[in-house]
């Protein structure tokens, strides 16, 4: 039992001895001394913690005074860094008034008021965003982690906690008794950014994550764009685009700063996209209502059909890593196109048949199409052809339903692009072809 004791009454003593001799080169208030403790005590705040060291420096000022121990200079300027009990029992003993310092740290701002004021702002800004769950982030100016720093290195303790932590737990704490919503460590609705610059002013800005929707979409018009598409002058070379319709649509509805879209690849912008449909993730960027039914945005997406020839629908929420999973795995999923294909020369149904005989599983090399050379490198991909089934419209027009890999350039397997798609239809038949509408009628899901 004694030595208990007597292992308890020197852990004091040390402790009392380091925040001794931090004070007398640092003025701190009770936090950000506490802090310098954090590993000692349990359920305790920093501000306890840095309490209860200065009433214990005041009990042993008090003592070597009444012992008639000479450092009433040490103990005026622990009274003036430490402040609160210290700077009250010197001007008992000593008869003399001081001015406490600023804390070398947070200036003396920090504390239970700064924190309430921090939450009640915080609060109103969660409700403007109908935020049911949130997260904590902290942007402290440089010169106050050098600060602290700067007492760390001189005294030496692996026993602190640092300011940055101590403002994310306190102030998340706040928040959720003020406002009673909690945190969301994984997948907050908002993430509160609180600034603070070096004086410990602070600013709170809202990060609202985005909501995340699949579903498909079908376009049953030619001559839009699968984004906005500029001219060099600025102009539009496409009245709408799929993602305008929809951020038109939606924008409104969940009061968003942006709406954007991630498709399982995307279809020329003179092609239709019919039949399955295909497939997408819908961003709604920064809404600030959350909580949309997805009947309701279906309702909204169904009204706006009357402005384009465009049908949108969505399914569920998603998240983020189901947009990489959707643009990777869209290029190995299959789709079937349908073309229509004139010929400079008659057909006959003969050769369209050896023509779908042919082009039975078989292996296409294709190089970059001259058409997009100058936007995207120059290399070459190999995709599948499965089959093909043809119907003769005239002896110079027929259909191809083309079943095939993901990626495939299909107008360019119809005309061969000058040899850099091999083997094409025009080169099987020996004449020339050309593609003059096209449409997707099968996107394979997803999954």
């Amino acid at each position: 039992m004694n030595q208990n004791i007597e292992g308890f009454s020197k852990l004091v003593e040390n402790i009392v001895n380091k925040a001794e001799s931090i004070l007398i080169e640092y003025p701190l208030c009770n936090s950000c001394l506490g802090r310098m403790f954090a590993k000692y005590g349990i359920g305790l705040s920093n501000y306890d913690r840095g309490f209860t060291l200065k009433t214990l420096l005041a009990i042993k000022i008090h003592n070597e005074y009444t012992t008639n121990t000479p450092r009433r200079e040490v103990h005026k300027i622990l009274a003036e860094n430490g402040g609160g009990q210290i700077a009250s029992t010197y001007r008992k003993i000593y008869g003399e008034q001081i001015e406490p310092r600023k804390c070398h740290i947070c200036s003396g701002k920090l504390g239970e008021t700064l924190i309430e004021a921090i939450a009640r702002e915080a609060c109103s800004k969660l409700r403007e965003y109908s935020a049911s769950t949130f997260l904590v982030g902290i942007v402290l100016d440089r010169e106050i982690l050098e600060r602290e720093l700067e007492i760390i290195v001189k005294h030496g303790s692996d026993s602190t906690e640092s300011i940055k932590r101590e403002l994310k737990r306190e102030i998340g704490k706040a928040i959720m008794e003020t406002c009673n919503i909690q945190p969301d460590f994984a997948k907050p609705d908002v993430v509160l950014v609180i600034s603070f610059d070096r004086e410990f002013n602070y600013s709170i800005s809202v990060e609202a994550n985005p909501i995340f929707l699949t579903g498909k979409y079908w376009k049953n018009g030619r001559n839009i764009s699968h984004i906005p598409w500029y001219t060099r002058s600025g102009g539009k070379k496409y009245p709408i685009s799929i993602q305008e319709f929809i951020e038109y649509a939606l924008k409104d509805l969940f009061e968003a700063e942006e709406v954007v879209i991630h498709a399982a690849g995307r279809e020329d912008v003179d092609a239709r996209m019919i039949g399955s449909g295909r497939p997408l993730i819908i961003e709604v960027k920064k809404p600030k209502r959350r909580s949309v039914p997805i009947d309701q945005v279906n309702s909204v997406l169904l009204e706006k059909y009357t402005i384009a020839p465009i049908r949108v629908e969505v399914y569920s929420e998603s998240s983020r890593r189901e947009i990489g999973l959707i643009k990777e795995t869209s290029k190995q999923k299959k789709k079937v196109y349908r073309v229509s294909i004139y010929s400079s020369e008659p057909v006959n149904p003969s050769e369209l048949q050896a023509l779908e005989e042919f082009f039975s599983n078989r292996e296409i090399k294709q190089r970059t199409p001259t058409r997009i050379l100058r936007r995207k490198k120059d290399r070459e991909r190999r995709r599948r052809v499965y089959t093909v089934k043809t119907y003769m419209v005239s002896n110079r027009v027929f259909e191809a339903l083309i079943h095939c890999d993901g990626g495939l350039y299909v107008k360019e397997l119809v005309h061969g692009d000058n040899g850099r798609t091999t083997p094409s239809f025009s080169e099987y038949l020996g004449k020339k072809l050309i593609p003059f509408e096209l449409d997707v009628v099968y996107v394979e899901d997803v999954k």
